[in-house]
């Protein structure tokens, strides 16, 4: 009977679901709470990414049947986040551009404020951060940079984790 291969994808994809659900509940629920731009919510999403990862690592390892390099521990931590991303990224782009369109004017004017707060910054200089801010505050563009920022960060994430999550072969040879 041939032993047919494990695919990293599938793995990792299942996984990725997982995290990016959470990240989503997450989300949903500094929304509902009103705290949408609370840098917390931002603290627990580093949390659930680094578990996440580390559970799509070992939940690779297990399919491999206890043992995994750590290339393969990365791989399945940089695709379980790219998968988290690509969700996470769609359910920011829906709530940005069709449950809350109004969201996009209270990040501007959160935006505005957090650089007023910094203080020593002319009003022009205020009115030109804003608006670079706002062209990279669009649904769309939101969009793109959590699935590349959330890639990325599972990239950083996934180097560190790796180290511990892998397991290597024994290089025993068994007769």
């Amino acid at each position: 009977m041939e032993q047919k291969p494990i695919s990293v994808w599938k793995s990792s994809a299942t996984s990725g679901v997982y995290i990016g659900i959470v990240l989503i509940l997450i989300s949903v629920i500094f929304y509902v709470s009103g705290n949408t731009f609370a840098k917390s919510s931002q603290y627990i999403g580093y949390v659930v990414m680094i578990m996440g990862v580390i559970y799509a690592q070992i939940n690779f390892r297990k399919l491999l049947g206890g043992e995994m390099t750590y290339g393969q521990a990365f791989g399945a931590g940089v695709i379980s986040m790219l998968f988290a991303s690509i969700l996470s990224g769609i359910y920011t782009y829906v709530l940005y551009k069709i449950i809350d369109p109004s969201l996009q004017e209270q990040l501007r004017l959160f935006t505005e404020e957090q650089i007023v707060k910094q203080g020593r910054v002319s009003e022009e200089q205020i009115d030109m951060a804003v608006e670079m801010a706002a062209k990279f505050q669009k649904p769309i563009m939101m969009l793109i940079f959590a699935i590349i920022g959330g890639t990325l960060i599972g990239l950083i994430i996934s180097l560190i984790t790796s180290i511990f999550t892998q397991k290597k072969p024994s290089e025993e040879i068994v007769e």
